[in-house]
């Protein structure tokens, strides 16, 4: 990508990142979040999110798609 600054080009480029993204959807969290779930189905995803130490959107995303689970009237069912 070029661009003129004071009659000059200035080429910026993207360097590769030195490290890898870290994910928390790991097969272990998946259980963490299971077993907290079945331990008490009313609990929320920011509880859930905190009790793990865990970010919110992963829980939620870990919730609906590896678990299956949706809200329904206040209460987590499969």
């Amino acid at each position: 990508m070029a661009q003129a600054v004071q009659g000059r080009a200035i080429r910026c480029e993207r360097r590769p990142k030195k490290w890898a993204a870290k994910s928390q959807r790991t097969d272990a969290n998946v259980d963490r979040v299971w077993t907290l779930m079945r331990s008490n189905q009313r609990l929320g995803v920011r509880v859930i999110a905190e009790e793990l130490n865990m970010n919110r959107e992963t829980v939620l995303q870990i919730v609906k798609e590896y678990l299956g689970m949706r809200k329904i009237s206040a209460k987590m069912v499969p």
